[in-house]
């Protein structure tokens, strides 16, 4: 990867260096006087109020940003409405995001609009951080284009905290590689089935099998882009909705932990990789371009951000080369897993809320749509209409992301992005570390996260099966 401000979050979705103050660029409120309304219903008033916006601090992502921010800027000027939008640009990789956006919202000086990891949501939702937008978006005529799959992973204890998104997580393999060494392209139906093409590949190439997200240098991404779906593929409980608790040890966690074991022990998983300081670095962008890893996870954004022509790490004849794998399942049943959340949310605390509402439901309509994907186009469209809008949807990216949100209904989702996810998701970087360096078998680490778990939630959060 040719530099940091294009690592991927997520995805959601790699992000984070030093912190700084969201206080600094936030632009003191002058109160706009109650008096005349414009036609539109806002006041008529010269004074400005100043809309911090959030985000990591990557390159594409920049481009687009200023896309949305410049448009909406002169679209208020233009109607006479007094909110204008200023930029703050944020750390660019996981770990330092979290911390940073942490940081302030405890503060009380979280940006007017920002950008966080999923697994924060829950917990900064519960503590009172964000706004909620369920009045503005409901009211609004295109929250109806939004498919229903994705609007409840956008909401927390009843609260719209802003617009649904998704995107369908899969396994990416190098058809081509496999090909050349005679070894089937079929899809795995089990992990069984799986297993057996990664020995193929030990036994009959030179490349690594496969670079599975796993270990703590890797941030959220070990709990994002590959231990929820891996979890999801077993049969039994994730979280007790009766009791509103995660289940922190049980026969189905103990089973995605061991896919690990499993994939480490018979040195079908690039380990040592996985150990280093940026290990997307070179597991995507440096040894599946090159065909020397096989099989790697991911959404769709990969095909542009990462492997695209304008990605981090361009692959010649990418749709030749390339291809998806769904997740295989214990009951024998591929699925494609869904994963959905909100995207920017609103501080509570923030200048004018509904200033913030305007903003995003501005920067969700398909106007902007159609002009930031010629820009860059990241993933599928939340909105059902898109493709009707924008024609190009269908073609752009070979099709890719058109086809990707045709799976939204029929993928497989769950709502992972409770109370505690963001412990979970640091405590499952330390369990799979663990286990990839031998350092616990499968059910010793699962003892030690489920200890953490307990003691870092409270029994009131986590309990075993």
């Amino acid at each position: 990867m040719a530099s940091q401000k294009n690592v991927m979050s997520r995805r959601r979705f790699l992000q984070t260096s030093a912190v700084i103050a969201a206080g600094s660029a936030l632009v003191a409120c002058v109160p706009v006087s109650p008096g005349a309304q414009n036609a539109g219903g806002a006041a008529k008033t010269t004074e400005t109020i100043e809309l911090s916006y959030i985000t990591p601090d990557r390159e594409l992502e920049n481009k687009v940003k200023k896309i949305v921010v410049d448009g909406f800027n002169a679209k208020m000027k233009d109607e006479g409405k007094p909110y204008q939008v200023v930029n703050v640009a944020g750390p660019a990789t996981d770990n330092d995001i979290k911390t940073k956006v942490t940081l302030d919202a405890a503060a009380g000086t979280l940006a007017d609009i920002a950008r966080i990891n999923g697994e924060l949501i829950a917990d900064f939702a519960a503590a009172g951080y964000l706004a909620d937008m369920g009045p503005y978006l409901t009211a609004w005529p295109d929250w109806a284009q939004y498919y229903d799959v994705l609007k409840p992973l956008a909401t927390y204890d009843g609260k719209i905290l802003g617009l649904p998104g998704g995107s369908t997580f899969t396994f990416f393999y190098r058809k081509d590689v496999l090909t050349a060494a005679g070894i089937s392209t079929d899809q795995p139906k089990t992990w069984d089935d799986f297993y057996a093409v990664c020995d193929q590949i030990t036994k009959k190439t030179q490349a690594k099998a496969c670079g599975l997200p796993a270990a703590t240098p890797w941030g959220g991404g070990t709990w994002g882009e590959g231990f929820k779906m891996v979890w999801k593929s077993f049969d039994g409980p994730i979280y007790d909705e009766k009791d509103n608790k995660w289940v922190v040890s049980s026969p189905n966690l103990l089973k995605a932990f061991k896919v690990y074991e499993t994939l480490a022990k018979n040195k079908w998983l690039t380990v040592d990789e996985l150990l280093t300081p940026n290990p997307w670095e070179p597991i995507k962008y440096q040894e599946f371009p090159q065909g020397k890893t096989v099989i790697v996870t991911g959404g769709e954004w990969q095909w542009t951000f990462d492997w695209g022509p304008q990605g981090a790490t361009p692959i010649e004849g990418l749709f030749d080369k390339v291809d998806r794998w769904q997740f295989p399942s214990e009951n024998g049943k591929p699925f494609t897993y869904v994963d959905g959340g909100v995207g920017d949310v609103v501080s509570a605390k923030s200048k004018s809320v509904e200033g913030c509402a305007e903003f995003i439901k501005y920067s969700g309509s398909n106007d902007v749509f159609c002009s930031t994907m010629k820009t860059h186009i990241g993933g599928p469209s939340g909105r059902k209409d898109a493709a009707d809008q924008c024609p190009d949807y269908k073609t752009i990216v070979n099709g890719k992301m058109y086809a990707a949100s045709q799976l939204f209904e029929t993928g497989v989702t769950y709502k992972f992005d409770r109370v505690g996810a963001a412990k979970l998701s640091d405590g499952v970087g330390r369990a799979t570390e663990d286990i990839i360096t031998g350092k616990a078998t499968a059910e010793q680490a699962m003892d030690a996260f489920a200890k953490a778990m307990i003691e870092a939630l409270g029994e009131d959060h986590a309990k075993k099966s």
